[in-house]
């Protein structure tokens, strides 16, 4: 493993901006085959995208209640791993069929961002464990920073 930072945010801070910032600084250290710049953001939107349905939908803007958002950077892949307390939740089961046949803006709320999550990640998992919803988020990668 080359690099693995864990964030464990709680109280009235800018959780978005933080996770953001430091996966932006991650992905400064990776290569993508196609369209780095769009990749690295896209990768961004995706984890910004959970985060924000975590602090939303199952935290109902509850910002006491812990978020643990953990990177790690291998040779070939930058895993995310999200942590919620929050109600069971497994993004996975949830039907985007409608919304993947429309690739004009969304309108309207709902399932956009898991959709965002499917479509960019290269593979998506989730389990509960303990009390926790983990979502793990995975994108292959090359890896340029120095070992």
């Amino acid at each position: 493993m080359f690099a693995k930072v864990a964030l464990n945010l709680t109280g009235p801070m800018d959780h978005l901006r933080l996770v953001w910032q430091t996966g932006e600084t991650l992905l400064e250290a990776v290569v993508f085959d196609e369209d780095p710049e769009g990749a690295r953001y896209n990768v961004l939107v995706a984890l910004q995208e959970m985060v924000t349905n975590v602090l939303r939908h199952g935290y109902r803007t509850d910002d006491t209640r812990p978020i643990e958002v953990v990177f790690e950077l291998t040779r070939d892949s930058l895993a995310i791993e999200l942590r919620d307390q929050g109600p069971e939740f497994d993004p996975l089961q949830y039907d985007t069929s409608a919304l993947d046949a429309d690739e004009s803006m969304p309108t309207q709320a709902g399932g956009h961002g898991i959709r965002i999550v499917r479509q960019v990640m290269d593979k998506v998992e989730y389990h509960r464990r303990d009390g926790w919803n983990v979502l793990r988020l995975t994108k292959c990668v090359r890896v340029i920073a120095n070992t």
